[in-house]
C-alpha cells in the first residue's frame, strides 16, 4: 500500500473471495490502507482481506446498506477515502493523477465514472457517482439501497463542493451470472420494498425499485414507478437526470411513442443541449419517418457524445436517415464510420452493400476493405460460413483478398485465396446445381488458385502480374455478390440499455 497518499479504501462485502483480489490489485498502490466490513462471508473473503493486509470488522447485517457504509467510514484514518464494492475494478491511473485531485482547492469530493456491464458483456451502462471524497465526520451516505453520499457532502457546502473526474470504475455485478449466483435482484426489490413501508413517497426509493422491476424485465410496472418517482422529486437531485433517461429510454423500448414525446419535451425544456435526449428525439423520429428531424437530432446527439447508445449505433441510424432521405454518399460515410468504431456489428456492412445493389453506393472496394483487421474478417467470415450466412462471409472474404493484394502482403494473399475457394465450393454445394452465380463465382475462385500458385512460385512479369489478376477477379467477385447475390437482412434494432 501507498504511504504518500492519504486515502482509505473502504468496502462492504459477502463471499466475494472469487473477485476481491482483482479489486485489490487495481488500487493498493493508491491507498493508504484498506477497510473491508464483511457482513456474514463463508467463503474465505476474510481470509484473501487478510493477505493484503486490510483492516476486516464483522458488521451485522440489517438490510441497510448505507448503514454498513458508515460503519467502514468510522474506522477509515485517511484524509481521503475512495469507495469500491468487491465486484469493481479501478482503471489503471498513476499515483500523480491521484494526487493531483486530492490536492485540488475547494473540492470536497468527486463523482467517478461507473462502467456497468449488462447481460453477458456485450453491453454496458454508465453513470456517475460519488466515490472519492474527504474523510469527514459529517459526510456519510444515505439510503436503505443504492446508497449515496453527495447529498450529504452537498448539504455541508452550501450545494457545492463537488467535481467531475476521469476516474472510471468498472463494475461487472449486473452480469448475468453475478445477478443469478447472488439472487441480486430479489434480495434488493427486499431491501426497498421494507424502506418504502417506512417511506412509501420516497422518489428515491421509487426510481431504485423501478430499476429493478425493469432489469427483471418487467417493464410495465418499472416505468409506472418511475413515473411515480418523477411526480416525487424536487428536480435537484442529483439522480434527476437519470430518471428522465431512463423514463424515455424505458418508454422507447415500449414503444409508448406519445408518452414518450410527452417527457422529452418536458425534459429537453429542463436540459436542452442534452445529447442523450437529442439521440432519443432523433431514434423517436427515424420510427416516425421523420428522417429530416431525425438527421438533426442524431448529428446533435454525435457532437455532444452521447452516452445512452454505442456510438456505432448512433452512426448506423445517421446512415439510415441519410439513405432514407436519398443522400446515399453521406449514408455510405456513416455505415463505414460505424464500422470502424464495431467491426463486428454487420448491418452497416450488408447496407453498403444493398446501396451498390440498387446502383445508388460508390464507395470503392480498397477503402471498404480497411474496415477491420485481416484477422478480424477472415474470424467473422468463417462465423457467418459456419452459419450458412454465404453472401456476407463471402463479401469479407474477397474484401480480405483485397486488402491484402493492395498491402503487398503475399502470404495472406495466398491464405485468402484459399479460405475464398473453400468458402464458394461450400456456397456452391448448399445451393442449386444449376445456380449460374455460383458457378461464375466458382469458375473465378478456381483461377485465383491458380494466380496465387503462380504468385508463390515468382512467377511475374510486365505481361502477367498475379497480384493484379488476382486483384481484377476480386473486385468482379464482389460485384457479383453485391450485385446479384442475396444479402441477409440485419435489422438495426436500438439495444436496451439502461442506465444505474
Amino acid at each position: 500500500m501507498n504511504g504518500s497518499l492519504s486515502v482509505s479504501l473502504c468496502m462492504i462485502v459477502r463471499n466475494e473471495a472469487h473477485c476481491l483480489a482483482s479489486c485489490f490489485d487495481s488500487v493498493r498502490h493508491l491507498v493508504r490502507e484498506i477497510i473491508v466490513v464483511d457482513t456474514g462471508s463463508g467463503d474465505g473473503t476474510q481470509d484473501v482481506a487478510a493477505r493484503y493486509g486490510a483492516r476486516v470488522f464483522a458488521f451485522s447485517w440489517g438490510e441497510d446498506f448505507a448503514a454498513a457504509r458508515n460503519y467502514s467510514l468510522a474506522r477509515a484514518t485517511g484524509e481521503w477515502i475512495l469507495v469500491l464494492d468487491a465486484d469493481e475494478i479501478l482503471a489503471p491511473v498513476q499515483a500523480e493523477e491521484l494526487a493531483a485531485l486530492l490536492a485540488a482547492p475547494g473540492v470536497e469530493g468527486y463523482f467517478v465514472n461507473i462502467r456497468s456491464y449488462l447481460g453477458n458483456g456485450e453491453e454496458a451502462a454508465e453513470d456517475q457517482v460519488v466515490r472519492l471524497f474527504r474523510n469527514r465526520p459529517f459526510y456519510r451516505f444515505e439510503g436503505a439501497i443504492h446508497e449515496q453520499v453527495a447529498g450529504a457532502i452537498k448539504r455541508h457546502n452550501g450545494g457545492s463542493g463537488l467535481a467531475c473526474s476521469s476516474l472510471l470504475i468498472h463494475h461487472f455485478g449486473y452480469l448475468n451470472r453475478q445477478v443469478q449466483a447472488k439472487n441480486k435482484r430479489r434480495r434488493n426489490i427486499g431491501v426497498i420494498t421494507r424502506a418504502l413501508g417506512e417511506k412509501p413517497d420516497d422518489p428515491f426509493l421509487l426510481y431504485s425499485l423501478g430499476i429493478e422491476y425493469l432489469q427483471g424485465g418487467d417493464t410495465a410496472q418499472g416505468i409506472a414507478l418511475l413515473e411515480k418517482a418523477l411526480l416525487r422529486v424536487r428536480g435537484d437531485e442529483g439522480y434527476f437526470r437519470d430518471l428522465l433517461l431512463l423514463l424515455c429510454l424505458s418508454l422507447l423500448n415500449a414503444g409508448q411513442k406519445e408518452r414518450l414525446a410527452f417527457y422529452l419535451n418536458g425534459a429537453l425544456s429542463m436540459y436542452p443541449a442534452d445529447p442523450d435526449l437529442h439521440l432519443l428525439c432523433g431514434v423517436l423520429a427515424l420510427g416516425e419517418g421523420r428522417c429530416a428531424v431525425a438527421e438533426e437530432e442524431l448529428r446533435c446527439a454525435l457532437a455532444g457524445e452521447a452516452q445512452i447508445l454505442p456510438r456505432h449505433y448512433v452512426h448506423t441510424l445517421l446512415g439510415d436517415a441519410c439513405s432514407f432521405l436519398g443522400r446515399y454518399r453521406e449514408a455510405e460515410k456513416e455505415y463505414l464510420t460505424a464500422l470502424s468504431f464495431a467491426p463486428h456489428y454487420l448491418y452497416p456492412l450488408a447496407q453498403i452493400l444493398d446501396l451498390r445493389q440498387r446502383q445508388q453506393g460508390g464507395l470503392p472496394w480498397d477503402v471498404l476493405s480497411r474496415f477491420a483487421s485481416s484477422g478480424l474478417k477472415r474470424a467473422l467470415a468463417k462465423s457467418l460460413g459456419d452459419h450458412g450466412e454465404f453472401p456476407l462471409a463471402l463479401v469479407l472474404i474477397l474484401l480480405t483478398v483485397i486488402e491484402a493484394a493492395a498491402g503487398g502482403e503475399g502470404g495472406l494473399l495466398v491464405e485468402s485465396c484459399r479460405d475464398y475457394h473453400l468458402m464458394v465450393e461450400q456456397c456452391a454445394a448448399a445451393g442449386p446445381r444449376q445456380d449460374l452465380s455460383r458457378q461464375y463465382l466458382l469458375a473465378g475462385a478456381k483461377e485465383m488458385i491458380v494466380a496465387a500458385g503462380a504468385l508463390q512460385e515468382g512467377l511475374n512479369c510486365p505481361f502477367f502480374s498475379p497480384v493484379r489478376r488476382i486483384r481484377r477477379l476480386a473486385g468482379a467477385a464482389l460485384d457479383a455478390v453485391a450485385g446479384e447475390l442475396y444479402l441477409s437482412s440485419l435489422p438495426a434494432a436500438v439495444p436496451k440499455k439502461r442506465l444505474f
